[in-house]
């Protein structure tokens, strides 16, 4: 018997609303003329802000990486022979930079940073990147009202002599870039990866996301032959070590046949056999140095091509901006949808008022 009694009050509650839910349709088409208008008024800012709004430039830089420290090859085959003299050729792979890595080195502040610090050539001079990017901003006009102190402040590529202002200020241009002007993607099925940057400059556009890839290329370069380089002024530096010996056992050697020519002593055949075992023991190491340093020199150039750019920016950039058509059909939406809402919340609180 009660759950036939709840089964009647269910009834009853969807029934309620299914009453509330046409009382709400049948408000809001009476009260059509008033969304109409509101849409209507909402269409025509929609054009104009598409009309007002600043033109956004849009810039897109493709490179693949490509990871050439792999100990295989020709190389490979030499790398335990130079182990043997106690030498590592740096052939190892590394997998630190990955896409996703890529991606965050990318963003990151040091890269960034220096990716503003460095000389671009705009309209015919050279300027750092980050001075022009306070310039076609206008903070300088910002700061001559809040911070006069700093409204004639210029960056240098010192970076040793910077101020806590100017610290501040590359901190905050990277915060905004990254989070409003910066995308980097990866590609799904490929090893593409693309750096887009969106500004109201357009050379500014085109000259970050280049920046930005140059840097990361030195930086990627630098880390990835570490390793090979640190070797390599090694394997010089025992080389002119050697060298210097040989040099110095030779004169002894050619001396002591000078002063002892035609003398027949025992004791003088043994210093000269000596001295020639010493000046050929040091020829034979000055060899597999000079053949290991070779080797080396081969693999840091085998190394250092690591990011090559597919597809670089180029003017005219593409152009960002609202259409019309597309300013009028979203606000219109927009106005369509805020005033049902006012009837519908107006005709509740009424209802309300009235039960009441």
């Amino acid at each position: 018997m009660q759950t036939s009694n709840n089964f009647y009050d269910d009834e009853i509650r969807l029934k309620d609303v299914i009453l509330k839910l046409q009382a709400l349709k049948g408000e809001l088409f009476s009260r059509w003329k008033l969304i109409f208008i509101t849409s209507l008024l909402f269409a025509v800012l929609g054009v104009l802000y598409a009309i007002k709004k600043q033109v956004i430039y849009k810039a897109e830089l493709n490179f693949v990486v490509e990871d050439n420290s792999g100990g295989g090859g020709a190389l490979g085959k030499y790398s335990g022979l130079a182990s043997q003299f106690g030498f590592d050729l740096g052939l190892g792979t590394s997998t630190t930079f990955s896409e996703g890595n890529i991606h965050e080195l990318l963003t990151s502040r040091r890269v960034v940073e220096e990716a503003l610090l460095s000389k671009v050539n705009i309209n015919g001079n050279d300027e750092l990147l980050i001075n022009y990017h306070i310039e076609f901003n206008d903070y300088r006009d910002e700061w001559s009202e809040t911070m006069p102190e700093i409204k004639d402040l210029i960056f240098t590529t010192d970076r040793n002599r910077f101020s806590l202002a100017k610290d501040s200020i590359l901190a905050l241009a990277w915060k905004n870039l990254t989070n409003e002007n910066l995308q980097i993607e990866l590609g799904e099925e490929s090893s593409i990866i693309t750096v887009i940057c969106q500004s109201k400059d357009e050379q500014f556009a085109k000259l970050l996301v280049e920046a930005l890839v140059s840097e990361v290329s030195d930086y990627y370069t630098h880390t990835q032959t570490a390793k090979a380089r640190h070797t390599l002024d090694f394997i010089q530096n025992r080389a002119d070590s050697v060298l210097t010996e040989l040099k110095l056992a030779e004169l002894s050697y050619a001396r002591h046949k000078d002063s002892n020519f035609g003398v027949m002593r025992a004791e003088g055949l043994l210093d000269e056999l000596r001295l020639k075992r010493e000046v050929e023991i040091l020829n034979v190491m000055y060899g597999e140095i000079i053949k290991n340093l070779e080797i080396s020199k081969v693999t840091l150039l085998n190394q250092k091509p690591l990011i090559n750019v597919i597809d670089s920016p180029r003017f005219p950039l593409e152009v960002v901006r609202l259409s019309k058509l597309k300013g009028l059909l979203l606000f219109a939406l927009l106005g369509v949808t805020i005033a049902s809402i006012y009837v519908v919340i107006n005709s509740l609180i009424r209802d309300v008022l009235e039960e009441s």
